[in-house]
């Protein structure tokens, strides 16, 4: 697909790596001389990324399942890397609770947060690399076949006298509590409320049983990768998103 300048590369399985290497050929003679951006499923709201590296940490769920061999076609073909991203995980172990903001006050999941969900993400977001805008309807799209599944204590949203301000996603897999997804709007940041959301969905999943938390695709530099440092958080797995230049082609 095309958005803006740019062409995407997406929605593909590959069994073999001449399979892949066939596909990709066509895609590229397709979408012409502007840069290629790939692997990314439509946009950013959905799946995206090759994962590139990984330890022996088992798969988990919403995260990148390919083949490390694909890595290997993408560069033959003249792709280089654009963004790297990674996972980590850490012990759940006595936990302890941190001291929150007063003005702050936070709620657990109701389906009619994903409005206030929706609002912050698009606005804290926004700056974001390869960031499109998604409406309410295909955003509650994304969330709908989650809600069924979700456990409440694991979707937090903040709000400072009475706006939304920020919001935490993290769902449970076997014994693991997967944090995917933290934002902040940037005029709160000096409440903590990022700190605060992690620390509590932590708290509620060493309760209820949890042994180990991951944080999920987090791109270098992001707001997520401080948050879990101070857990003595270790990579688990690395993630490359890849661009392709005529211009750059060897």
């Amino acid at each position: 697909m095309v958005y803006l300048d740019k062409g995407y590369i997406g929605n593909f399985d590959a069994k073999t790596p001449q399979e892949l290497r066939e596909y990709l050929k066509l895609a590229i003679e397709q979408l012409g001389d502007r840069q290629i951006i790939a692997p990314i499923d439509g946009s950013t709201w959905h799946s995206y990324r090759l994962m590139s590296w990984s330890g022996d940490f088992p798969p988990f769920p919403m995260e990148p399942q390919n083949p490390l061999w694909y890595n290997d076609v993408y560069k033959e073909l003249g792709f280089t890397p654009l963004a790297t991203y990674h996972s980590v995980a850490f012990d759940i172990n006595n936990i302890e609770e941190l001291k929150h903001h007063k003005d702050v006050e936070y709620k657990t999941f109701e389906q009619h947060h994903l409005h206030d969900i929706h609002k912050i993400s698009t606005q804290g977001f926004e700056g974001n690399f390869l960031y499109e805008h998604i409406s309410y309807n295909d955003f509650f799209k994304l969330y709908q076949p989650l809600l069924p599944m979700l456990d409440k204590d694991f979707v937090l949203t903040a709000y400072v006298d009475g706006e939304p301000a920020g919001f935490i996603f993290a769902f449970g897999a076997a014994d693991c509590i997967i944090l995917k997804t933290i934002a902040v709007l940037p005029k709160y940041f000096k409440f903590g409320i990022g700190r605060s959301l992690v620390n509590k969905v932590l708290l509620k999943a060493e309760e209820k049983g949890f042994k180990t938390a991951i944080g999920a695709l987090i791109i270098g530099g992001n707001i997520s990768s401080s948050l879990v440092k101070k857990y003595n958080a270790k990579k688990i797995r690395e993630y490359t998103l890849y661009e392709y230049t005529r211009a750059g082609k060897k």
